[in-house]
């Protein structure tokens, strides 16, 4: 009887640092394959993985007063990254036009304004906001229609849009699907208009909300 009772104390003496162990190494391997995980072993039933990119301001309303006015700037799109930090950000150039007033839903005060991605669709060069149009003839080799108005045109391939005119295409931002887009292709290889980005306006400010993800080509 003491015997049994010693070899089973030995035993368990002896398995307690393989248990203990085993445990470590298996938090080890989960936080190897998601890095992100927070509360242990509980954290594999927590939703995906979400670094949501936060509202960002990127214009004035009071800066963007005369059709046509317009303004550059970036934009920080926050996607998921399995290191330490948790997120990673994208930095996008993007372009906010003020449209002149008949191509505007007096109804809706957004449609006033055009709001893209800076990034041509064809092979993601910076395209340009052009507003001259012997620019537009001779460096983008388009010459537009009387009455002329300024066109995006991107520098790499001469791929010219027309902020004035949508274009149909499917897809969706926020969730919300779209059925056409502004910046219609009127030149060039580009094979869809820039991608857009969801936007509000807010204490005289544009604000960014979400961005049409995708590649280019």
């Amino acid at each position: 009887m003491q015997e049994n009772t010693r070899r089973f104390l030995l035993k368990t003496i002896t398995s307690l640092p393989i248990v203990g162990g085993s445990v470590l190494a298996m938090h080890a391997i989960l936080r190897f394959f998601k890095p992100t995980m927070v509360g242990g072993i509980t954290g594999l039933m927590a939703p995906p993985d979400e670094a949501g990119s936060a509202l960002q301001a990127v214009a004035q309303v009071s800066e963007l007063t005369k059709p046509w006015d317009f303004k550059d700037f970036i934009y920080v799109r926050k996607s998921v990254e399995y290191s330490s930090r948790k997120w990673q950000g994208a930095k996008i150039p993007g372009f906010v036009v003020r449209l002149p007033d008949e191509f505007v839903d007096p109804k809706d005060e957004k449609s006033k304004y055009v709001v893209v991605q800076r990034i041509c669709p064809h092979l993601g060069c910076t395209f340009n906001f052009i507003s001259n149009s012997e620019e537009l003839a001779g460096g983008y080799n388009y010459k537009a229609p009387p009455p002329f108005h300024p066109h995006f045109a991107c520098p790499c391939h001469l791929s010219v849009y027309d902020p004035t005119r949508p274009q149909p295409i499917a897809g969706s931002v926020a969730g919300k699907a779209f059925d056409k887009l502004p910046g219609k292709v009127v030149s060039g290889p580009a094979p869809r208009p820039p991608r857009t980005m969801a936007f509000d306006i807010k204490d005289g400010q544009i604000w960014i909300t979400d961005t049409e993800g995708g590649g280019v080509g």
